[in-house]
C-alpha cells in the first residue's frame, strides 16, 4: 500500500506538470511528459498488489495520456487539454478505492491510440507492439481483439511433494465448452523458482476469449502442469486442475485441487493427486475492453 501511494502521490505531480505545460502551449514539453507518464505507469499495470477496476482506470489513464501525445505530435485535436484537465480527479483516486464508476473521457477519444512500450527508467519508447511481452503489451494485444470483460489469470505456483525434481516445469491453460473444444490455450513460462514442495510460476496470461463468451458456451477452465522428461526426450503432464466460471472471484487467492493424469476435459473421470494440502494456487483479474 505504500508503494502504491507513493505512486499516486508521483504521477498526481507529474500529472500537474503536463496539464499545465499543456494549457500554456508548450506543445514539445507537454507531448514528452504525457508520453514519459504513459511508459511509466504502462511499466506498473501487471504489478501483483493491482486489483481490477486500478488496472481498469490504468489502462484508461495511460491511453489518454498516449492519445494526447499523438493529439499534439500531430496537431490533431481527438483529445484536447480540456479532457486531459477533467483526469486530474482521477489520478487523484488511483489506489484509494475511488476510482470512478464513469470515466470522464470518452472511450472514442482515445480507445484507437497506439499502445506504448512500457518503461521502468522514465525513457520514453514510442512504437507499436508487434511482439507484445510485457504485460502492458499482452493486455493491449487481447483488448484489441476481445469484446467484453478480458480475464486475467496469474499462475502463482504449484503445490507437490517432488517439486524440486522437474525439468522445465511449465503450465498450460485451457478453456474448453462442454463438447470438449478448445476455445483458448497459453503456456505459461518456465518455472524457475522451486522449493521442497512448490513450483513458482508467477506468470499473468490474458484469455482471448471474454467472459461473457465464455459463459454463453458453458466454458470450465483447465490447468496442466507440465515438465520435460530427458529419457524420453519429450514434454509430458504431471497433473491437472480445473475450474467452473463460478468459482472463478476476482482479486481473491483461488486455491484448486490437483487430479491425477490425463486430463479429461468432460470432468468424469477425476482422481485426486493433490497430497498433504498441496494445490494450485492462482488468481484473477478482469479489464472491461470498452
Amino acid at each position: 500500500m505504500a508503494e502504491k501511494e507513493q505512486l499516486r502521490l508521483q504521477w498526481v505531480d507529474q500529472f500537474g506538470k503536463a496539464i499545465q505545460a499543456d494549457s500554456w502551449g508548450q506543445v514539445i514539453e507537454a507531448q514528452e511528459e504525457y508520453q514519459r507518464m504513459a511508459s511509466l505507469m504502462a511499466a506498473k499495470q501487471g504489478e501483483a498488489n493491482i486489483n481490477s477496476r486500478e488496472k481498469d482506470t490504468m489502462q484508461r489513464l495511460v491511453l489518454c495520456l498516449s492519445a494526447r501525445s499523438q493529439s499534439l505530435r500531430t496537431c490533431n485535436e481527438t483529445i484536447t487539454s480540456v479532457d486531459m484537465q477533467g483526469l486530474q480527479p482521477v489520478f487523484e483516486a488511483l489506489f484509494t478505492g475511488r476510482e470512478p464508476d464513469v470515466f470522464p473521457v470518452e472511450a472514442a477519444k482515445y480507445s484507437s491510440a497506439m499502445a506504448v512500450k512500457p518503461s521502468t527508467d522514465g525513457e520514453i519508447i514510442c512504437g507499436d507492439a508487434d511482439e507484445p511481452q510485457s504485460d502492458w503489451q499482452q493486455t493491449q494485444a487481447v483488448l484489441r481483439n476481445v469484446n467484453g470483460t478480458v480475464v486475467g489469470l496469474r499462475i502463482d505456483q504449484i503445490g507437490l511433494k517432488d517439486a524440486q525434481e522437474y525439468i522445465d516445469p511449465f503450465m498450460t491453460i485451457l478453456v474448453a465448452d462442454p463438447r470438449t473444444y478448445i476455445l483458448d490455450s497459453h503456456d505459461t513460462p518456465v518455472g524457475k523458482e522451486r522449493s521442497t514442495t512448490h513450483v513458482t510460476i508467477k506468470h499473468q496470461v490474458y484469455l482471448n476469449i471474454s467472459y461473457e463468451d465464455m459463459q454463453r458456451q458453458g466454458a470450465a477452465l483447465f490447468f496442466e502442469f507440465k515438465h520435460y522428461k530427458p529419457k524420453k526426450k519429450k514434454t509430458s503432464t504431471r497433473c491437472w486442475a480445473f475450474m467452473e466460471l463460478s468459482e472463478l472471484k476476482r482479486d481473491e487467492e483461488i486455491v484448486l485441487e490437483l487430479y491425477h493424469k490425463p486430463t479429461d476435459l468432460r470432468k468424469k473421470k477425476l482422481k485426486l493427486h493433490t497430497e498433504k494440502q498441496l494445490y494450485l494456487h492462482l488468481y484473477a483479474t478482469f479489464i472491461n475492453s470498452s
